[in-house]
């Protein structure tokens, strides 16, 4: 039964720390929602649970943003591949996919942990009220995180809350529309209740507002197309950037340096793991020249068309550190490598980082840049017309990717037109955050799937913009059907 399968996995999860940057294990006496869920300590290890479920996995790994699923289940778009039969870069995916099952299972662990925390919260009476306020605020964050990627990958999915979980095999599926209205329910909840803070690694009121924008984005296009959701994106960004907690890092480079990741002005929110707790982001996104599993890569399409400049150059690795210094070009795989998921303080030198598999993994669920680059898409499509205030955000981000080198990458100037505009954000939010989940579902939203892989994948259609649902999860669930053309 799959409540069964949540329930075990859940409580592993909960056999943690209480705090956020140490995911790994600690011995603990066999626990019950009877006897936990009382203290604050209680509560904040239920909440690094929900954390540990979304970037390690309840097996120690292979989870969705620590590893290479989620870049995976994003791989139709021209930005990331992985190695063997990739068959979700070629759009051609199996329901019997582990690794859609994979990304299923552990977002519904981390959701139900929400839930656990959220019918709990009510009797623990050794929590004040304003501590509950902020667990309820974080545990709702982040079921709302499971909720818009789910939403995103899968279509219409089940719909489990602390009100129904005790019968998620009756849960069947809820309307597109009725997923997102628990997400925004769950975020302004959450943006209301927790405070501006530029803490990374818990859920924080700037990391609510930021991914509002980015859910009224996505609303305004495919499936739901509802433009009134533009005007929504555009304040929800601008809310962020008026708390005046974040800012653009003045260099790339120093978005992907281990020593800034707590620290930095850009981060929103990130998942944050340590060395020897599990993480294996580093070995993934290594070239087998380098001794690692090279799971994931770029595609050379993607590099070719980058813009040059600093952005460029801490994006890829192409020259590796083995000791042929072999180029990408003639590597085992014969595309470019990802680098902003190694140390970039390391760029210069990093034999010792490529060959030691010890890096402290971090993966970033928003940044400041973003919220730019939604405001300036948002306010263009919501009025009609490029305002100073839109055109200035983007030549920020532009700015920085140069290296502050108008001759290497120009700021778009005033006189450009509604349409030449909105194409130039598009374009910038896919250099911007390559490999970063953004790119395939800005194809979606704006129905650009068979545009961008026609050349290479005549087949693809309407119904490679949602990934199969994981068919034992369809046999399993009353009322779960499988998306139409799996």
């Amino acid at each position: 039964m799959v409540n069964k399968v949540l329930y075990a996995i859940a409580f592993i999860a909960l056999l943690l720390s209480g705090c956020t940057e140490d995911l790994t294990e600690r011995p603990a006496s066999i626990i019950s929602p009877d006897n936990f869920y009382k203290t604050n300590a209680d509560f904040e290890a239920a909440i690094t649970g929900i954390h540990r479920s979304y970037f390690v996995g309840s097996g120690g790994a292979w989870s969705v943003f620590d590893n290479y699923i989620a870049i995976y289940l994003c791989a139709g778009a021209e930005d990331a591949n992985g190695k063997g039969d990739n068959r979700f870069n070629r759009l051609d995916v199996d329901p019997n996919s582990e690794q859609v099952l994979t990304a299923w299972r552990n977002i519904y662990e981390a959701i139900n942990e929400a839930n656990m925390i959220l019918a709990r919260l009510p009797m623990a009476d050794q929590v004040n009220d304003s501590d509950k306020k902020k667990y309820e605020g974080q545990a709702r964050y982040l079921r709302a995180l499971g909720y818009f990627y789910l939403v995103r990958w899968f279509g219409e999915i089940p719909l489990v809350t602390e009100k129904n979980m005790d019968n998620v095999v009756d849960a069947g599926q809820a309307t597109i529309a009725e997923t997102y209205g628990l997400i925004i329910e769950d975020l302004t909840f959450a943006k209301n209740n927790l405070p501006a803070s530029s803490v990374k690694i818990r859920p924080t009121k700037g990391a609510a507002a930021i991914m509002l924008a980015s859910v009224y984005l996505n609303m305004a296009g495919w499936p739901l197309k509802d433009a009134s959701k533009y005007a929504l994106a555009r304040d929800e960004a601008q809310a962020v950037a008026n708390m005046n907690v974040y800012a653009l890092e003045k260099n790339y480079e120093d978005l992907w340096k281990v020593s800034n990741k707590l620290t930095s002005s850009e981060i929103i929110f990130m998942f944050n793991g340590v060395i020897g707790a599990g993480s294996n982001f580093d070995r993934c996104v290594r070239p087998g020249e380098e001794g690692g599993w090279e799971d994931m890569f770029s595609e050379a399409r993607y590099f070719n068309a980058f813009p040059e400049g600093p952005r460029k150059e801490f994006t890829f690795h192409t020259d590796f550190f083995d000791a042929a210094h072999t180029n990408w070009a003639s590597s085992g795989v014969k595309q470019p490598f990802m680098w902003k998921f190694r140390d970039a303080g390391s760029k210069g030198d990093a034999t010792s980082l490529a060959k030691s598999g010890t890096a402290e993994g971090f993966f970033p669920i928003a940044r400041y840049a973003e919220a730019l680059l939604i405001f300036a898409e948002a306010d263009a499509r919501a009025s009609g017309q490029v305002s100073a205030e839109a055109l200035e955000a983007v030549n920020k981000v532009r700015r920085r990717a140069s290296g502050y080198d108008s001759n290497i990458y120009p700021d778009l100037q005033p006189d450009i037109s509604a349409d030449d505009f909105l194409k130039a954000v598009v374009d910038e939010r896919f250099w911007e955050f390559g490999f970063e989940l953004i790119r395939w579902f800005d194809l979606l939203r704006l129905e650009m799937v068979e545009e961008v892989n026609k050349g290479l994948y005549p087949h693809v259609s309407k119904k490679n913009y949602l990934l199969p649902k994981p068919q034992s999860e369809v046999q399993m669930i009353n009322g779960l059907q499988q998306n139409s053309g799996y």
